[in-house]
């Protein structure tokens, strides 16, 4: 049998193991929670494009129940229209301009506590757009994120460089590169012809879900295995040498 210091010793070593583990999967899940922009679907450089909003609720307590997205200044978005979500209200806000109007800013609210996002839940805001700017690679949308306990979140910091990132970073729409293969709509916006909106707005979102489950899974067998590790290790050294 162990001494009580080496079933201590051991003790201490899973104890460190697993939360190393939980440690890892809780990094991730901190990782993606806030507003971001699917990549899975970029508008291309001066033409139209489909644009996934992820919103995960982060409050324990309260629901979202509202979500707006600035269009900034010198992104002149002439056409825009977002996809219907049961129980929300979308209102897209315009401004003239001296060649006609753009979108300033979309409004997605619902007034129905049963439609609010919980804490565990999270959703998935589509709109289709255009024309995007010709000459950057990107464009930040600050956004505000509203809860049902009357809160509010603002994402509307824009990182520095590549190896940095703020605490409430904005949803960045990064664009593909002029002349990518995209259909047309019924209504003149480019969309991958490939793709049905509505069937794939929520299974856009799966492969991440899976990442960060898999993820949270290696570190715990990871954990797991150092703690047997460690338990073989022990009781070598405590066999009798013949």
């Amino acid at each position: 049998m162990f001494g009580r210091r080496t079933r201590q010793f051991v003790g201490r070593l899973t104890v460190v193991a697993l939360l190393g583990g939980l440690g890892l999967s809780g990094a991730a899940g901190t990782a993606a929670a806030h507003v971001r922009v699917d990549d899975g679907d970029r508008p291309t450089q001066g033409g139209y494009g489909l644009v996934r909003l992820i919103v995960p609720t982060e409050s324990d307590t309260a629901s979202t129940v509202r979500l707006t997205i600035t269009v900034p200044d010198g992104v002149d978005l002439v056409s825009a229209r977002t996809l219907p979500i049961p129980g929300w209200t979308a209102t897209i806000l315009r401004e003239p301009t001296a060649d006609g109007e753009r979108v300033t800013r979309i409004d997605w609210e619902t007034s129905d506590p049963a439609y609010g996002l919980k804490g565990s839940e999270f959703g998935v805001f589509t709109l289709s757009a255009g024309p995007w700017p010709d000459d950057v690679e990107s464009v930040a949308l600050h956004s505000e994120q509203g809860y049902s306990d009357g809160s509010v979140v603002r994402w509307d910091e824009v990182a520095l460089d590549a190896s940095s990132e703020p605490e409430h970073p904005a949803p960045v729409v990064t664009l593909a590169a002029a002349g990518a293969g995209h259909g047309h709509d019924g209504h003149g916006d480019r969309v991958d012809a490939s793709t049905d909106p509505a069937s794939t707005a929520s299974a856009a979102t799966e492969p991440q879900l899976w990442l960060w489950r898999s993820i949270a899974g290696a570190a715990l067998v990871i954990a797991a295995g150092s703690s047997i590790g460690v338990l073989v290790l022990v009781r070598r050294s405590h066999v009798p040498k013949p």
